[in-house]
């Protein structure tokens, strides 16, 4: 067995990142391949509990190599914050066994800001974004002319003229939305990301030549599916979706590898359906019976 996946079937919360702590150990490598710090599950390992949201479950273990593949989008101040509390309980996460790729892209603060203005806009009509820039970060990826990605931040002189440009553009157009938004400052922002830059660096590398070296050495790998499968921006319930491909279509796209690199997978229920945010819920209950479960 090379490879396994393991995916949510519903709309989430199915206790994915359960079903990853048990099946990590039997693994070398464990990949992130799309989502970002808009979804998150709780892992209890040497008795202690820990809340991941951007890293893998790998990262906890010893001897597991973490890779966050090109899919994910990044908001490196959440990230780093999150890794800051895996080493202040666990020690130093050595740039061996922990990977980013330098094609994921990177959340801005004015991502935040447009998603927060459209989806306040939308007043009865709202999609139920969780207000982190994940959905405004991954349009621009399709719209390519504003997006950045992590290997970007590796050239600051191209940054800072890329970031100039683009704040000037969201400053005229947050400002016509609303009239009580203040505007960034790009140079605020460039010197703010060349410090998470720094940090970074040891970890960026080419994800998908990693991965496929470790296929061809017969490394076991793991990937790590965020949200869940109803939540699939083609497959889901949509416009009630997440913003990228959250069903087990997404991992090819979101770590280079082929279909056939894929040897086992799991999809992942509970017994009793939930969902968060907007969107239909056929089977919902409202009786004592659904207050019940909910408590």
């Amino acid at each position: 067995m090379t490879a396994t996946a393991v995916v949510g079937l519903q709309w989430g919360d199915e206790a994915k990142g359960k079903i990853v702590d048990l099946l990590t150990s039997e693994h070398d490598i464990v990949v992130r391949y799309q989502g970002g710090n808009n979804a998150g599950h709780t892992v209890k390992f040497d008795g202690q509990t820990y809340k991941l949201s951007l890293l893998p479950a790998g990262i906890l273990r010893d001897g597991i190599t973490s890779v966050v593949a090109t899919g994910v989008v990044i908001n490196p101040k959440a990230f780093l914050a999150e890794l800051d509390g895996i080493v202040s309980r666990r020690g130093p996460v050595a740039p061996e066994r922990f990977k980013v790729s330098d094609r994921a892209h990177v959340i801005f603060p004015y991502h935040l800001a447009e998603e927060a203005v459209l989806e306040n806009s939308r007043q009865a009509e709202k999609i139920g974004t969780t207000m982190r820039g994940i959905g405004t970060c991954y349009r621009e990826k399709a719209g390519r002319t504003h997006a950045i990605r992590i290997g970007d931040l590796l050239y600051p002189d191209q940054l800072r003229s890329r970031l100039s440009e683009i704040v000037e553009f969201k400053n005229r157009m947050l400002a016509a939305l609303d009239p009580e938004f203040q505007p960034f400052d790009a140079d605020a922002i460039f010197a703010e990301y060349l410090v998470y830059t720094e940090r970074l660096k040891p970890y960026i590398c080419d994800t998908t030549a990693f991965l496929h070296h470790a296929i061809a050495n017969k490394k076991r790998l793991l990937f790590e599916g965020a949200q869940g499968s109803l939540l699939d921006l083609d497959h889901g319930t949509f416009p009630y979706v997440t913003s990228s491909n959250s069903s087990g279509a997404g991992i090819h796209n979101g770590s280079g590898l082929p279909a056939r690199s894929i040897d086992r997978m799991i999809g992942v229920v509970k017994a009793y359906t939930t969902r968060v945010g907007g969107g239909p819920f056929p089977t919902e209950l409202h009786d004592t019976t659904g207050e019940h479960i909910r408590q």
